[in-house]
């Protein structure tokens, strides 16, 4: 289930769609509860920060 998260949320950073959207309330709208409990829980599972995948894309 948390895997699945993670990849909306990796999706959801790489679009440029919603690239108006912040980091955090992207992680908030797949139910991770805060900014730092998603940023580390992304970087476990894909060696970089969502801010760091955002800019990637």
């Amino acid at each position: 289930m948390r895997e699945q998260r993670l990849a909306r949320c990796r999706r959801d950073l790489a679009d440029p769609a919603l690239a108006h959207l912040a980091v955090a309330a992207i992680g908030s709208r797949w139910g991770f509860p805060g900014p730092a409990h998603f940023s580390n829980a992304f970087r476990t599972a894909y060696g970089m920060s969502p801010s760091e995948a955002r800019a990637a894309r």
